[in-house]
């Protein structure tokens, strides 16, 4: 893959004649979707957050939209679930992790069909909505946890946080590097200590050391006995760990 830096610009939304809908919204373009949960009631001059929630291998989109529907009322921000355009993320189909050969198609980037994909939908989020651009954070699984991970290293100017369960590897863009004073996103990664797919000494505790070193702010979170699912507990405590007060006032 070329480049996992996104080349999307933050900007105040549009002045438009019509509001702007809310509650749940299509983003589509060609063959690509992504399910967006907006709050019932947007208040004029009020920045808010926007947080993308990434599947893992096998695109449980549907499901994740199911589990999410009710938070952008209840967080008082925005949420974006989008489909990856293969079985899996267009890194891990690109990179040799597994997966299809991509396939072109009308209105799809061949060689990054889902980053494409991204950056149409945030301009089009940015142009209707005032998203706090310091309030942008990843939540990930499995798959989508890597590829949420290996998005926020490499674009730290969008992303504040990325909340990652179970990722198996992180990539960093080495060719396209963020400046070297950009801030580091903030990192909550959770791994089950039964995980059959990714075991936890192999994997998870190699990252937490590599994270460690690269020195990311990281909370590391144990499942134990957890396997290769996620607790039941992980998307309200990384939601609340996103939006807690406390967090916030970390540099």
């Amino acid at each position: 893959m070329e480049s996992l830096r996104l080349r999307v610009t933050h900007q105040p939304p549009e002045v438009r004649d019509e509001p702007s809908p809310t509650g749940f919204v299509w983003v589509e373009r060609g063959p690509q979707r992504a399910g967006l949960y907006v709050p019932d009631e947007i208040e004029p001059g009020r920045q808010y957050p926007l947080v993308t929630v990434l599947h893992g291998a096998g695109r449980q989109d549907e499901m994740l939209m199911k589990a999410y529907r009710d938070e952008a009322d209840r967080r008082d921000a925005l949420f974006l679930v989008p489909r990856s355009h293969h079985p899996t993320w267009d890194l891990i189909v690109e990179g040799g992790y597994g997966g299809l050969p991509p396939v072109a198609e009308p209105e799809v980037d061949a060689a990054r069909p889902d980053l494409a994909f991204l950056e149409y939908a945030y301009d089009l989020i940015y142009r209707r909505y005032a998203i706090d651009r310091d309030r942008q954070a990843i939540v990930g699984y499995s798959d989508g946890a890597s590829y949420g991970l290996s998005l926020a290293l490499s674009n730290p100017e969008i992303y504040r946080a990325a909340m990652c369960w179970a990722a198996g590897f992180l990539a960093v863009d080495s060719r396209h590097p963020p400046a070297e004073d950009a801030r580091k996103p903030h990192l909550l990664l959770e791994y089950g200590t039964h995980d059959e797919l990714f075991p936890f000494e192999q994997v998870a505790v190699p990252m937490r050391e590599q994270l460690r070193e690269m020195g990311y702010p990281l909370e590391f979170r144990i499942d134990q006995g957890g396997r290769h699912w996620p607790s039941g507990e992980f998307q309200e405590a990384a939601l609340d760990w996103f939006f807690s007060e406390p967090w916030q006032d970390r540099s």
